[in-house]
């Protein structure tokens, strides 16, 4: 209790509340975090995890392209067929 409430007095809820927000924003920086935290969970070797993570955001980034680009072409489908 003391814990909890001495975080929230001194700013530092807040201060891990921006630092978290600011990686849930960024699809690399989510990947990169999430799958370093799971593989270091599972027992991987420290270094075998940065580098698997830094090969997810990689990925991850050519992935969000694809998207972005799928999501363009909907648009202009969807634009051809509402203006029929």
């Amino acid at each position: 209790m003391a814990n909890a409430i001495l975080s929230v007095h001194l700013g530092l809820s807040s201060a891990v509340s921006k630092i978290v927000v600011k990686i849930m924003c960024c699809p690399k920086c989510l990947t990169f975090w999430s799958s370093l935290l799971f593989l270091i969970c599972t027992g991987c070797n420290i270094v075998v995890a940065v580098l698997l993570s830094l090969c997810s955001a990689y990925a991850s980034n050519w992935l969000t392209l694809l998207l972005v680009k799928l999501n363009k072409e909907y648009n202009e489908l969807w634009q051809k067929l509402s203006n029929e």
